[in-house]
């Protein structure tokens, strides 16, 4: 049974926040209630925030207490962070996801960028990835990255593994996704079976974001839905998923992909959770678990190298 908290929150954020997801909303509304939720949540102690372009991205540096510098001889070619924040590439921002994106850089020791990139239907893609890229090839010629993301921004943490094989940069150290979005087109069984116990996000309101990020782009287009990436040479992967949402088929649908290219990959499952539930570790014994599953996991990939 999931926790009271856990069954508190689930109250609220059908009460308050899924009302939000919808196309009519607005999405300067959306943007802004997303950020003044997670404002209400104070950022963990231990975590140095400094505001600071990465390969010309705007970016927050979440920086623990227990890591040095990333240019002192202590920490010369440690591995770093790179975390793109979800909001179906329409919302979110380094305000939204501050707070769960600081006790993650706390919890596993590792400096950790989150960067700012641009939204649809501002920027459609390719212009996510292309921030993305940008940052990644800035930390990269420094060290190994570990790149991580929830929802949007775990599909686009897969779209920018590709693109980084694609073009012959330093394989990341390893991939963890929440929840990710990866199929853009929105054909997996959950999306309609698992709509009345989803707590957060709307099926009409996915579709938008889906053709505000697309633009004149085909769905199926791996950068836009990596679902149909070539996966044979990705890094070690966790992907977590709460059994309760309605993108559940994405996460499902990629391990098996990934196995049956060779990737090594773990999936997660959390019962009775929901989209990127991982958001509510300040407080919620579930999402803490999710946390040190994270912890664990990058750890053993650092040894490896």
């Amino acid at each position: 049974m999931a926790s009271l908290t856990a069954r508190l929150t689930r109250t609220l954020l059908r009460a308050l926040v899924q009302p939000t997801f919808t196309p009519e909303f607005g999405l300067k509304r959306q943007r802004q209630r997303l950020n003044a939720l997670q404002q209400l949540m104070p950022m963990p102690f231990g975590v140095r925030k400094q505001i600071t372009p990465c390969g010309g991205v705007p970016a927050w540096r979440l920086t623990p207490a227990t890591v040095h510098d990333v240019g002192s001889a202590q920490n010369t070619g440690a591995s770093v962070m790179l975390y793109l924040h979800g909001g179906g590439y329409v919302v979110g921002s380094p305000t939204s996801h501050g707070e769960m994106v600081a006790r993650i850089a706390r919890q596993c020791s590792i400096d950790t960028w989150l960067i700012d990139y641009r939204l649809a239907p501002e920027h459609p893609a390719p212009a996510a990835l292309e921030d993305a890229l940008s940052a990644y090839r800035t930390l990269s010629a420094q060290g190994p990255v570990i790149i991580a993301g929830d929802s949007a921004g775990g599909g686009l943490s897969l779209a920018l593994t590709a693109a980084v094989l694609e073009q012959q940069l330093p394989r990341p150290q390893a991939l963890v996704l929440f929840s990710p979005w990866c199929d853009l087109s929105c054909s997996g069984a959950s999306i309609s079976e698992r709509k009345e116990r989803e707590v957060l996000l709307q099926t009409d309101w996915i579709l938008f974001a889906a053709e505000q990020y697309a633009g004149q782009q085909d769905l199926d287009n791996p950068h836009i839905s990596p679902l149909h990436a070539d996966f044979s040479d990705f890094p070690p992967t966790l992907i977590q998923v709460g059994s309760e949402e309605i993108l559940y088929d994405d996460s499902v649908r990629l391990a098996q992909r990934m196995r049956h290219a060779g990737a090594e990959v773990t999936l997660s499952e959390y019962p009775q959770m929901w989209h990127v539930f991982q958001l509510h570790a300040g407080y919620m014994p579930e999402a803490r678990q999710a946390l040190n599953e994270i912890a664990a996991f990058t750890r053993q990939q650092q040894k490896r190298e």
